[in-house]
């Protein structure tokens, strides 16, 4: 859900004034009671991400939380935010999962990153807690530098689910990790048509339809990968094939526009 945008071209801000829907306001307030009574003043601000900011999540949804901490955190911190994230799981039975990214002030506020944290902050988050950096940036306009930073890390997480599929011994892990690395890879893949659409979609569907315009070639992996979000069970092999040679693919995609622009 966005405000109207400030003027043509530039992209508008999630809406901070609409009500959260109603199943997820008591998680979002534990949430940031147990992330306080953690970190306390090394807490800057806190960010709700995902379906559940833009208030089109369905009964059940991940909570996706951006924490922006005064400085970086020790293993003990870690240690007890995993606690918090198992707590916040159990307690509710709106909430599927519970992701935390972690990221100091530093790196959200330097120059060098504002086409990532910047961009992220103003246009795909909603400050629940704390001084809302979003004040501190511009709105932006749809770029190549926007979609490339956006997904920079795309080999480091693939690597990290990649791992965690190998590793899984239950169905709902494996499906867990299959439907993260999917998302990304879609999103991913709209983020290389972005800036010719001049347009930033959260919806996956529509993701998709604008990637199968340019790249109709792909559609068959496009379809896989929704396959993988309908959390039906694949074996480990198909599903790691397809995040390897899709994910090089959206890379090395990537690494060429990059140098038709650059």
């Amino acid at each position: 859900m966005y405000k109207a945008k400030p003027r043509s071209g530039l992209l508008a801000e999630i809406d901070r004034n609409a009500p959260l829907q109603t199943e997820y306001v008591e998680p979002i307030a534990a949430s940031v009671r147990q992330i306080r009574g953690v970190l306390g003043d090394t807490l800057h601000s806190l960010y709700l991400t995902g379906d559940v900011a833009q208030r089109c999540a369905g009964e059940r949804a991940d909570l996706s939380l951006t924490l922006v901490t005064t400085r970086a955190l020790n293993v003990q911190e870690f240690t007890s935010l995993n606690t918090v994230r198992w707590r916040l799981e159990q307690s509710s039975d709106a909430v599927k999962r519970v992701e935390f990214d972690v990221v100091p002030f530093k790196e959200v506020t330097t120059l060098a990153n504002i086409f990532r944290w910047g961009f992220f902050i103003k246009h795909c988050a909603l400050c629940i807690r704390g001084d809302n950096l979003a004040d501190s940036f511009g709105h932006f306009e749809v770029s190549w530098e926007v979609s490339k930073a956006m997904n920079e890390d795309l080999g480091v997480k693939l690597k990290e689910l990649r791992k965690k599929i190998a590793v899984a011994t239950k169905w709902g892990a494996q499906l867990d990790a299959s439907e993260d690395a999917a998302k990304r890879l879609i999103r991913a893949a709209f983020g290389l048509v972005a800036y010719k659409e001049n347009r930033w979609e959260q919806d996956l569907n529509i993701c998709a339809e604008y990637f199968n315009k340019h790249y109709p070639d792909k559609s068959v992996e496009m379809e896989r990968l929704f396959y993988l979000i309908e959390r039906k069970p694949v074996k480990k092999r198909a599903v790691v094939a397809l995040m390897d040679s899709f994910g090089q693919w959206v890379q090395s995609e990537y690494a060429s526009i990059d140098r038709k622009i650059g």
